[in-house]
């Protein structure tokens, strides 16, 4: 697919604006560049310390309400007629036991992480394919907030991975079924450590909502050596910078990456993100390798022939 043609008055439509990378990225947007920003959140006054100007569109969103979500997106319309650029950036953390889990817990973690997301995704497209056109602008960008989590499992945070693995999957897919004339470019942001409140608010009453079983006591098992590390005043020492990681964000939509200056599908931000899912890339190809007879024991060659036409 050709590269993105960022317009200097690109309209962004970001979710999960109060805080962390989406307070940031909003700020960034409207004191260094010409953007139009839709700023949203749950509580409208938690976007007071964005800069109000007359790019700056600020609006109360529900993203597990579908009504809310519709009224958000009618909003941005009827006030600038297009998006360019979709941020699903709203989303949390839930470090836990996995056996004890709570089912209503879990199941809500899933509707921010994932479904919301999904619908959002659904909704904009259309925006991106059919409506754009008319203002003179084609096509645009869906960034999925995904985090290095979306990729690598971590002990104690087997529901928000399952969340970010799941939108990953999910925009793989639906990367591939756009045709190149739309001009419609998805990728999956993967930060490491931010320093956000991400690693305070993701465990704060987490382990806390029930009794955990006397099992995962041992302060050997890998959940409580992960929290023995997010609970070190040095944890956060050299996490990345939010504005640094959201100017990144922002030169990748501009500018793209490599010598065709593509949007990527998937873009590691952090020494840990890169380096991590380098070194888990390398074990899954090792781990290939050590199955490989049994797995080719099972049919011919001619059954990877026959599915030639998916590679990509």
């Amino acid at each position: 697919m050709a590269p993105y043609d960022l317009p200097k008055d690109a309209v962004w439509f970001i979710t999960g604006c109060s805080s962390g990378l989406g307070l940031t990225l909003s700020t960034f947007l409207a004191t260094h560049t010409q953007s139009r920003i839709v700023c949203t959140a749950r509580q409208p006054t938690s976007l007071i310390p964005i800069p109000s100007t007359p790019n700056v569109l600020k609006l109360a969103l529900d993203v597990t309400s579908e009504s809310s979500i519709q009224s958000a997106l009618s909003a941005t319309l009827a006030k600038w007629s297009r998006i360019d650029v979709l941020v699903n950036n709203a989303g949390y953390g839930f470090v836990t036991d996995s056996e004890t889990a709570p089912t209503h817990t879990t199941h809500a973690l899933m509707d921010t992480n994932f479904w919301a997301p999904v619908r959002l995704t659904q909704l904009v497209l259309p925006i991106l394919r059919d409506s754009n056109p008319t203002t003179g602008q084609r096509g645009g960008v869906v960034l999925q907030v995904t985090s290095m989590g979306g990729r690598v499992a971590f002990a104690g945070n087997a529901f928000y991975h399952a969340s970010k693995f799941a939108l990953e999957g999910f925009t793989e897919a639906i990367a591939k079924e756009m045709a190149p004339e739309w001009n419609v470019h998805f990728c999956c942001i993967e930060p490491g450590g931010v320093k956000t409140r991400y690693a305070e608010t993701s465990t704060a009453g987490a382990l806390e909502e029930g009794e955990r079983h006397p099992a995962y006591l041992d302060p050997n098992l890998a959940t409580n050596v992960l929290l023995k590390y997010k609970s070190s005043p040095d944890a956060m020492k050299n996490w990345a910078e939010p504005e640094v990681v959201v100017r990144a964000v922002y030169g990748v939509v501009r500018d793209g990456v490599g010598e065709e200056g593509e949007i990527p599908l998937r873009m590691p931000l952090g020494s840990d993100s890169w380096g991590m899912q380098k070194m888990e890339r390398e074990r899954e190809l090792r781990d290939l390798e050590v199955v490989r007879e049994v797995a080719l024991s099972t049919s011919g060659e001619e059954q990877l022939a026959s599915i030639g036409f998916l590679r990509k």
